[in-house]
């Protein structure tokens, strides 16, 4: 199994409007009926380094995804993908941003 994860960062003064865009708007696209991707998880960090993010570092909010193979997940990433990261350029940037890492899971 393989995990998308992507991070967006922005002001920390957008959250409540990129959580309500997010759950009303990009989950329904993202993980509709005919997608490939499952299992969405939202989180955010509370602490790096043992202290709280100031304003300064913005906010970081990750979606994942799950996958069975990383093919699975870089067609979600080239069809599925695209749209959701443009809507959320147009509606939070220019001082926003979003990175992808794709992770493996291994077995313990």
């Amino acid at each position: 199994m393989v995990i998308y994860n992507i991070t967006f960062v922005m002001d920390p003064k957008r959250e409540q409007e990129f959580l309500a865009w997010m759950r009303d708007e990009a989950i329904a696209q993202l993980f509709n009926s005919e997608s490939i991707a499952r299992n969405p998880r939202l989180q955010t960090v509370i602490e790096a380094g043992g202290k709280k993010p100031d304003a300064d570092h913005g906010l970081s909010i990750a979606l994942q995804a799950e996958f069975d193979t990383a093919d699975h997940a870089h067609t979600w990433n080239d069809v599925t993908l695209p749209p959701v990261l443009g809507e959320f350029t147009a509606k939070f940037g220019p001082h926003a941003l979003f990175f992808a890492t794709l992770l493996e899971v291994l077995p313990l």
